[in-house]
């Protein structure tokens, strides 16, 4: 079981983010305790949906894929499985993808702005470790990894056995890979976007059970009844919706938030050492 620690002020934010340098980092605005991606979350898994959608996965995509022209003009080939992929978490759709940020005040506001009368959840992660259990310290190249090829073109396929033959995989892949997507969204360089690309889940190969040492995985709780300052916080810092998601809607709901946490009254000034010309 993943080491779970509480934060009992916003500076720890900022030393465990000034800490761990390479980390990523992933916040629910809900105790979780999994890290499991939209797709093979409960309402994709249980017995009633399943018995009227066999593999949601695959309808879903393939029903994007379909739809998505009709709509759009900018869109990958075909065969760019991983773009699609992108392209869908991007506007909502639920995939196999996790989403993780290297901010950890950006992960840290996604912990925060909601459910406000719920205890939040922040993770942080070494992603290299978890590439380990793939056999190479570091990121993939998308365009060389045929383990990123093969989950991220399972989703269009029907038969993972006849493509993992394709992709000359001696067994299917059944632990995360985490990677960098290239930047084509402002909002993924705005949250300074990375991702694990999960397959279907099977016992004990899920990012908790694979990393099993708190140095290189670890959660924190942030208790509800510190949200609201974090999130103040954090505006005074620059992490709004506004930075997030830098378009209208993220402007919109900014200024509404701005509006409802409006303080009265300037702070007194906060006084360290002084300064003079002797010192």
């Amino acid at each position: 079981m993943t080491k779970t620690y509480y934060i009992d002020k916003f500076e720890q934010i900022i030393e465990i983010g000034t800490t761990f340098g390479y980390n990523w980092y992933r916040g629910h605005s809900t105790v979780v305790g999994e890290l499991t991606p939209c797709i093979f979350r409960k309402h994709y898994t249980s017995e009633i949906y399943l018995a009227l959608s066999p593999n949601p996965e695959f309808r879903i995509a393939t029903d994007f894929k379909r739809k998505a022209p009709s709509i759009e003009n900018r869109l990958p080939k075909q065969n760019n499985h991983l773009e699609w992929l992108f392209l869908m978490q991007h506007h909502g759709v639920p995939t196999r993808l996790l989403d993780w940020t290297e901010n950890i005040l950006a992960a840290t506001f996604f912990a925060v702005n909601t459910n406000k009368n719920q205890d939040g959840e922040l993770w942080s992660m070494l992603p290299w470790k978890l590439n380990e259990s793939h056999g190479f310290y570091g990121l993939p190249w998308l365009e060389k990894s045929k383990i990123v090829k093969f989950l991220s073109h399972e989703i269009f396929h029907n038969n993972p056995e006849k493509l993992a033959e394709k992709y000359k995989l001696k067994e299917l892949p059944k632990i995360p890979l985490a990677l960098q997507p290239p930047l084509k969204h402002p909002r993924y360089a705005a949250q300074q976007s990375c991702f694990t690309i999960h397959p279907k889940p099977t016992t004990g190969n899920s990012i908790p059970e694979v990393i099993t040492d708190e140095t290189f995985l670890i959660r924190y709780i942030i208790p509800k009844g510190l949200k609201q300052s974090f999130e103040t916080k954090l505006r005074y810092l620059g992490i709004t919706y506004y930075t997030l998601f830098p378009d209208l809607e993220g402007l919109a709901k900014t200024i509404v938030r701005q509006e409802e946490s409006m303080g009265w009254g300037q702070p007194r000034p906060l006084r360290y050492r002084e300064y003079t010309n002797n010192s």
